[in-house]
């Protein structure tokens, strides 16, 4: 009987004790509301403040090729085409490995909504990346150990603020990453909320990936980041893998692993091929730079100084003590010291953490291997990477923490957090204004990356639309020093020598070009104009017979081919070329003065002819 009565008492002791947890806990919701309610809006206007000059920028880079001067982003009916052609549709001098019909589609809403006004773009871009930071911040408060809402909240200012950011941010093609991302990480929270809770939450997950696959082809990634979650932290919390555990990983990975083999299929169909190496140097070579690259990338991370749009890498000595075996040794004692952390923690999170930020830039390598050499890494590369490596901060902060003892310890922690911040938003702020134009950009690219080729090119082209000719041969001869067989560098010397009137040199940048690269349009027509201007019109009408025997139509052609068979004194021929160019670009005003030049000829001509008959 005694043993029933004190039984019966100890159940209503847990009982009471039960009630009052539960009311501290409802007496401490409401502040716990507040908190996160009146923080991450703060958090999001923070950042918002640090990219918000961005709203101001013009169109940059390959924006004008991918936005103002394609109509395939300008009207709905070419939707369909989104999800059967590369992201360059049918444009033949692009290698075809961009399948993105979410990206695409992004493009066209921004369109319909704000036509080719950029301070639309840019605003819906700096939006996304607030909802990529928020979900950043339920992404650590689920991985991260109570009490985590300080330390979500400062991985989540950690993404939101890193400088890193700025090349998918402020630039409106780099968008991709955004998405990506959001898509990325929203499908890891369905997975993680479905093994707990919601079991048909698994379809959500699912479905996000596949439009994470469909805006950026790097998500193809998050089964593997699955994969290492599951076998580090196993249902049966015991951490070594069981037949039951396999069987639950295969359930749970099928679905996952459907959505990637309909993805390759239908991107082989696409793109004819998984993908087009585009590498100017053996991939052997780049293979041996993997180790630097890795290294450059957390670099940039841990110092985010002298960023740009282009590196210069030296792959000319691979194993050198800079690019191989520093690297290694930085590495190597970098994954000792994780190895020690973990064991003395005695928890996995740094060991997922870390793969999350291995396997999410395996991608980047790829890239680094079939790339030119002057585009071998970039900043936006790591904006899904960074994920991890915020949420890893915020870890850090944890520990931290828990060895602080003193209130005001805890305080001095806080202070320091808020400066780092300050500074990470500061320096976002400063180097978001390098993307405002072309010209700013390239000047930029040029002084971070001397010795790349590209970005050499891309400011000497925007110097040219300037008109400011002489400074772009200024850029050119340096690009060519490095590079001497480059097309493009060719190409954009015969162009300003044309525009400056030096037609000789126009013609033998050109014929370079040609040597070195793949016909376009606009070579062959300024080839073919230089000539004529030098008194050649039968090698320039060969030349123009040559481009539109590959493309029909161009636009110009018919015109100069009605100059060049001017030259000749063949006004009839003329005459029916300038027509020509009129019947398919009426708006051609300098074919029109042709075609009133030609006619005054002839008629002049057979007013002559009559003249003598009589």
């Amino acid at each position: 009987m005694k043993d029933w009565q004190s039984r019966s008492t100890l159940r209503e002791d847990s009982a009471a004790a039960s009630s009052i947890a539960d009311v501290d806990r409802n007496s401490q919701t409401w502040p716990k509301r507040r908190w996160t309610l009146f923080t991450i809006p703060l958090l999001l206007f923070a950042t918002y403040a640090a990219y918000a000059p961005a709203a101001q920028f013009s169109f940059t880079y390959d924006d004008f090729a991918i936005i103002v001067h394609n109509p395939r982003v300008h009207s709905t009916r070419f939707m369909a085409e989104y999800f059967t052609e590369q992201v360059w549709g049918d444009n033949v001098n692009r290698a075809g490995n961009l399948y993105r019909p979410f990206f695409l589609t992004w493009l066209l809403a921004n369109y319909q909504i704000f036509g080719l006004s950029p301070p639309g773009w840019h605003s819906t871009s700096i939006l996304l990346h607030l909802f990529a930071t928020w979900l950043v911040f339920l992404l650590a408060r689920a991985l991260l150990e109570e009490p985590n809402r300080v330390a979500a909240l400062f991985a989540a200012a950690v993404f939101g603020l890193h400088p890193i950011h700025v090349e998918a941010v402020a630039w409106v093609s780099g968008v991709t990453e955004s998405m990506s991302t959001c898509l990325f990480v929203g499908s890891f929270l369905c997975f993680l909320r479905c093994r707990t809770k919601h079991k048909f939450g698994i379809a959500a997950s699912v479905l996000l990936f596949a439009g994470a696959l469909c805006s950026k082809e790097t998500a193809i990634v998050l089964p593997a980041v699955i994969v290492c979650y599951l076998l580090l932290f196993p249902d049966s919390g015991r951490g070594r893998w069981e037949r039951a555990s396999i069987r639950s990983m295969a359930a749970t990975l099928a679905p996952y692993v459907l959505v990637v083999a309909i993805y390759v299929v239908v991107r082989s169909a696409v793109l004819h091929g998984i993908g087009h190496p585009v590498a100017d140097i053996p991939v052997s070579s780049s293979a041996l730079m993997l180790p630097w690259a890795l290294y450059f990338y957390i670099s940039q991370l841990l110092i985010p100084l002298g960023l740009g749009p282009f590196y210069d890498i030296d792959r000319s000595h691979p194993l050198s003590i800079t690019g191989l075996i520093l690297p290694l040794l930085v590495l190597a004692g970098f994954v000792l010291y994780l190895w020690w952390w973990t064991r003395k923690t005695r928890s996995n999170q740094p060991i997922f953490l870390t793969l999350w930020f291995v396997l999410t830039l395996a991608p980047a390598f790829g890239i680094f291997l079939l790339m030119s050499r002057f585009e071998g890494v970039h900043d936006r590369y790591l904006y899904l990477p960074s994920v991890a490596f915020a949420i890893l901060a915020g870890y850090i902060w944890l520990r931290v923490r828990a060895l602080i003892e003193t209130p005001k310890s805890r305080t001095q922690q806080v202070v320091v957090a808020l400066v780092l911040l300050t500074g990470m938003g500061l320096a976002t702020r400063h180097q978001a204004e390098y993307w405002q134009n072309d010209l700013v950009l390239f000047t930029r690219a040029c002084a971070v990356a001397p010795h790349n080729s590209l970005a050499r090119l891309n400011l000497a082209a925007e110097l040219m639309r300037r008109n400011r000719f002489k400074e772009a041969l200024d850029e050119i001869r340096v690009a060519t020093a490095e590079d001497p067989k480059s097309g493009i560098a060719y190409s954009l010397a015969g162009k300003a020598y044309y525009f400056l009137g030096r037609y000789s040199e126009a013609e033998t940048s050109y014929l370079q070009a040609l040597k070195f690269s793949p016909a376009e349009p606009e070579d062959l027509y300024y080839l073919a104009m230089s000539q004529i201007d030098m008194g050649k019109p039968i090698e320039g009408l060969e030349v123009l017979r040559r481009g539109l025997s590959l493309w029909s139509n161009l636009p110009q052609y018919h015109f100069a081919m009605g100059l060049a068979l001017s030259k000749t004194g063949n006004w009839p021929g003329a005459q029916e070329e300038y027509h020509r160019e009129l019947v398919l670009y009426p708006e051609s005003q300098s074919a029109r003065d042709g075609l009133k030049e030609a006619s005054a000829h002839i008629l002049g001509a057979a007013r002559k002819s009559r003249n003598d008959d009589q």
